[in-house]
């Protein structure tokens, strides 16, 4: 597969690029790129809740903040 780099600076896929990864018009992506010039592109996702913020959300459930600090690491 391949794709285009356009001069407005747009990235033209295939089209069987974009069925195997369904991307859909409008979506935001996250955009990596590495040291060795790999593009990879993530599609952004709403916020996910973390099991504390689900917990937390549970009616009569009272989850209590961590006051003191963490513990630094003991070192070995």
């Amino acid at each position: 597969m391949t794709a285009t780099l356009t001069d407005q600076r747009h990235i033209i896929l295939v089209p069987e690029a974009d069925e195997a990864g369904q991307l859909a018009p409008g979506q935001d992506y996250h955009v990596m790129i590495s040291t060795t010039g790999v593009i990879t592109l993530r599609p952004k996702r709403k916020h996910q809740m973390s099991l504390v913020e689900h917990l937390r959300g549970l009616e009569g459930l009272e989850i209590k903040r961590r006051r003191e600090p963490i513990p630094k690491p003991i070192e070995l």
